[in-house]
């Protein structure tokens, strides 16, 4: 019986996570009936395409892994022989030959210019976005002052005039780099930046860069030829020994940054630990069912004063497959996770597992705590998913004691009552509070917000919101009680002192440190301008929170 193209593409999609012996013969079947329709559709090229990715990531064998790397090829050709009509409407898909529209920090574009120079231009500015002119003009040269207060040309026609180019591509390069040439902080140009509302377009004529084939190097493919693992032991999992973090060379640290910077960027996203990590601060470690994490922090200039952002790609056999970060503070950390679209019928609790394991055991977290948005909160997705009980299933529960009961009345009446489902009014409640689980007591330390709130409030009592003024008087502080000499410091040495400065003398009883526990202080606060890895395990051995101020635990309880 001959198949229709609809029969071909709908029993892929019936049999996509089955893995019975029948099952994956049907797969072949139904890939090598695939191969014999023409795509011309773009919702069919969209749903194949992930289906693909999942295929290739989650492959039983040799045989679905090689059909399917071949239809993502035929797909590809596909796709550049469509209508320009059709491929606007695969505008933003990250597929390969397609293009993405978007707006991103300086710092990515940057990069893209130097990573990818042919695949990048100027597409438009936003209507709402200040005009260049209103940014660049305090940095010209007065006697420019026709060009400065022109007012007649649109933002493009004007940057033509600047710069006396005229391609986009051009355009775009010389727009950056005279950003960045600005005697300013890079946070303060990335806000600069922002304010214009750029979008660039990218092209993604580059088979390696584009969400089909962008992927890092792995030794050797794992195949699920016994399915894929939904069932299994969080906590053994969890508390499982992490493997040691691979060896790798500068080089091969590079590409994988580049892989997972590339991955956010054709689905319009970023991430502070990619955007602005540096190829030699990733950590990459290899686990079971061919998953590999790898870990991004922030360079020294915009990391975080005294929590840590730990950021990571998780990829299933090479591909990129699942993102997101932690805020490390001591024990106890935020974590996040996004798993992208095509991966979502695979080994979603696996995965999470295995990031909690990471976590735990690279950088001595025992406790967890997840924000709403993660289980619902302006996320209708969360809510439908039930992606509460996601998180419930490794322990975690509402830090508000009411949500807790009624959780726990839920899950009762889950357990006992065949095809019982929680209501969407009560999934929507339960996002009010914020989810936290222990694998080990966790001594209680005050929350970063409430040491934020503390410092802002003693500076507007102690020195009338003079901020320039407090930091003089912090600078004295430390100067007397650790011995610091400010001007014999390097840049991220100072940079990092200043991060810390009001946190170290507003908030510590300084006076009541002996001289080796002064001595560990300032090597604390080194790390954090070097290694932000050992800015954590550096933390950890000072236990800070014995040495906070009365006040600030007054104000904390307050």
């Amino acid at each position: 019986m001959k198949t229709t193209i609809n029969t071909a593409f709908s029993e892929l999609k019936q049999y996509l996570y089955n893995y019975s012996e029948e099952a994956i013969n049907i797969k072949i079947n139904c890939l090598n009936n695939c191969s014999k329709h023409k795509l011309n559709s773009v919702n069919q090229i969209k749903e194949y395409h992930n289906q693909l990715l999942f295929l290739i990531s989650y492959a039983e064998n040799e045989d679905v892994l090689n059909l399917a790397e071949k239809e993502m090829h035929r797909l590809s050709i596909s796709v550049n022989q469509l209508s320009k009509t059709k491929q606007i409407q695969l505008v933003n898909s990250g597929i390969v030959n397609t293009e993405t529209h978007g707006t991103y920090s300086l710092t990515l574009i940057n990069w893209l210019l130097n990573y990818k120079p042919n695949s990048v231009q100027i597409h438009s500015f936003g209507d709402d976005g200040i005009h260049p002119k209103e940014l660049l003009k305090h940095f010209f040269n007065e006697m420019e002052f026709e060009a400065i207060s022109n007012d007649t040309l649109s933002k493009i026609k004007w940057l033509q005039l600047v710069s006396g180019l005229k391609k986009s591509t051009q355009l775009l390069n010389w727009l950056v780099t005279e950003i960045i040439k600005l005697p300013l902080d890079i946070g303060l140009k990335e806000q600069l930046f922002e304010s214009l509302k750029l979008y660039i377009r990218i092209k993604t004529n580059d088979f390696t860069f584009s969400r089909s084939f962008g992927s890092i190097k792995i030794k050797n493919n794992f195949f699920h030829t016994n399915g894929i693992l939904k069932k299994f032991n969080e906590v053994e999992l969890i508390h499982k020994k992490l493997p040691l973090p691979q060896k790798l060379a500068l080089n091969e640290k590079n590409n994988i940054l580049n892989t997972a910077k590339t991955a956010l960027l054709l689905l319009n996203r970023e991430t502070d630990p990619i955007t602005y990590g540096n190829p030699e601060d990733v950590l990459v470690y290899n686990l079971e069912h061919g998953l590999t994490i790898a870990l991004f922090c922030i360079n020294p200039k915009l990391r975080l004063p005294i929590e840590s952002y730990i950021g990571f790609m998780m990829f299933k056999n090479g591909y990129p497959m699942s993102y997101g970060g932690a805020w490390l503070y001591g024990k106890r950390s935020l974590i996040g996770i996004n798993i992208f679209e095509a991966f979502r019928g695979g080994e979603s609790a696996f995965v999470f597992a295995q990031l909690l394991r990471t976590y735990a055991q690279a950088f001595g977290t025992t406790q967890f705590e997840v924000e709403p948005y993660q289980f619902g909160k302006g996320n209708p997705e969360g809510i439908k998913s039930g992606a509460f009980w996601f998180y419930y299933r490794f322990g975690f529960r509402p830090i508000n004691s009411d949500l807790f009961k009624i959780a726990e009345q839920e899950f009762n009446e889950i357990s006992k009552t065949k095809n019982y489902r929680t209501s969407f009014e009560t999934l929507k409640q339960f996002t009010k509070s914020n989810l936290i689980v222990n694998f080990k007591p966790t001594e209680h330390i005050i929350k970063p917000a409430i040491i934020s709130n503390y410092i802002t409030q003693l500076i507007t009592k102690k020195f009338n919101g003079d901020r320039i003024k407090a930091m003089v008087f912090c600078k004295l502080v430390l100067k007397k009680e650790l011995g610091l000499n400010f001007s014999k410091l390097n840049e991220l040495e100072l940079i990092a002192f200043n991060k810390l400065a009001f946190f170290l003398t507003l908030c510590l009883e300084l006076k009541k440190l002996t001289n080796s526990q002064k001595k560990q202080l300032v090597k604390l606060v080194f790390s954090k301008s070097s290694s932000e890895y050992q800015y954590i395990t550096n933390f950890l051995k000072f236990l800070i929170q014995r040495y906070f101020v009365k006040e600030l635990l007054y104000f904390k309880n307050g």
